[in-house]
């Protein structure tokens, strides 16, 4: 994937992001609530674990550490995922606080939709989706390194927001900002990393 190919994915996810917000989150969520005891449900309960961030931070930290003498090239690209992933997953964390979305749960069971910021209880931090925003992050970067793997990293990230929907943990314009969130996160520590040296 190019960087200006990254662009314009990243302004097409926030006006996807805008019209869900608007419009899909409701039915979208619906929709998944009605198929929730589906055998989906339960492999996106597994395969859901693979957006966590305490995956890719360890590995590529001792990748970095190993290759940083030997190879520079290998350990600067662990370094900048680690980066990628570690700040969009902080960035994501701080945002989950100040937006304090309340989650797809509480639609269900109390009756609950919307924004009340400032909020730090699990069932109101949604926004944005941080398993999408790490799997976005991991995906941008790699896309960026390796235009090749672009159709597989995309795969990835929409698999991991879907197993986020299907699982009821998100609305879908969680799971959009999460992309923003890690895409713009990864492009610019690549830009800064990669494109000022060259």
């Amino acid at each position: 994937m190019t960087v200006s190919a990254s662009y314009r994915l990243l302004i097409f996810l926030l006006l996807a992001c805008g019209v869900s917000l608007m419009f899909l989150d409701i039915p979208v969520a619906e929709f998944f609530k009605s198929h929730e005891n589906k055998v989906f449900f339960r492999f996106s309960t597994e395969i859901t674990e693979l957006g966590k961030s305490d995956i890719y931070l360890p590995v590529s930290l001792a990748v970095w550490v190993i290759f940083r003498k030997r190879n520079p090239l290998v350990a600067r690209i662990a370094l900048s995922f680690f980066l990628a992933i570690i700040i969009s997953g902080m960035a994501s964390n701080l945002l989950k606080f100040f937006f304090g979305r309340n989650r797809p749960v509480m639609l269900y069971d109390f009756d609950t939709y919307g924004f009340e910021f400032l909020h730090t209880r699990y069932y109101k931090t949604s926004f944005p989706s941080g398993h999408t925003t790490v799997a976005a992050a991991l995906g941008a970067m790699t896309a960026l390194h390796w235009r090749k793997l672009t159709i597989p990293a995309v795969i990835f990230v929409i698999l991991m927001a879907v197993t986020r929907l299907s699982t009821l943990n998100h609305f879908l314009s969680d799971t959009l900002a999460g992309m923003i969130l890690g895409i713009g996160t990864a492009l610019i520590i690549y830009r800064r990393m990669f494109q000022a040296r060259s």
